[in-house]
C-alpha cells in the first residue's frame, strides 16, 4: 500500500496534453490590426468578427452620459424578489455623478414632476436650480 504524500512531484513535472488550437485568436489579431475605430464601434461589418455577437455594425447615434451634465434616469430596486422602477434627476460635478430622487414610475404625479425636470433641463437651468425646484416639491407634500 503506498502511502499518499502531501506533495506529489509527479503531478506537476507529468507532460500535459498539446492545447486545443481555436482559429478565433487569429480572427481576432487581424481585426484588431485592420480596425482604427473607437470605443469598439466598427463602420465596415466586413471588420468585425463573425464569431463573436452583439457587436456595433453602423455607428449609433446616443448621447452617451459620461458628455451629459445632467438628465433624468430610469432605475430599479429589488425588494423581496420584486423589482420597483424609480426616476431620479443625476448630474455630474468633474468625475462625480451626483443623484437625486424624483420618485415611482407608475405615479402619475412623479410623471409631471418627470416633464417639469426635463424642460427645466431644455430651458438651461443649472443643476443646482433643478435640485432645489425637487426638493421644493418635497417640502411642499408635507405641508399639505
Amino acid at each position: 500500500m503506498k502511502q499518499p504524500t502531501l506533495f506529489d512531484l509527479e503531478a506537476f513535472t507529468k507532460t500535459l496534453d498539446n492545447p486545443v488550437y481555436d482559429p478565433f485568436w487569429d480572427e481576432i489579431e487581424t481585426t484588431a490590426q485592420n480596425s482604427h475605430s473607437v470605443g469598439g464601434q466598427t463602420l465596415d461589418s466586413d471588420n468585425a468578427c463573425k464569431s463573436v455577437g452583439g457587436q456595433v455594425a453602423t455607428d449609433t447615434l446616443q448621447s452617451a452620459h459620461q458628455h451629459d451634465t445632467h438628465w433624468i434616469e430610469r432605475y430599479w430596486v429589488e425588494r423581496s424578489g420584486n423589482k420597483y422602477w424609480y426616476f431620479r434627476y443625476c448630474w455630474r460635478v468633474g468625475r462625480k455623478k451626483n443623484r437625486c430622487y424624483i420618485g415611482s414610475v407608475n405615479s402619475i404625479r412623479v410623471k409631471q414632476k418627470k416633464v417639469d425636470v426635463e424642460i427645466a433641463i431644455a430651458d438651461g437651468q443649472s443643476p443646482m436650480e433643478i435640485e432645489n425646484l425637487i426638493h421644493s416639491w418635497r417640502n411642499l407634500e408635507v405641508m399639505s
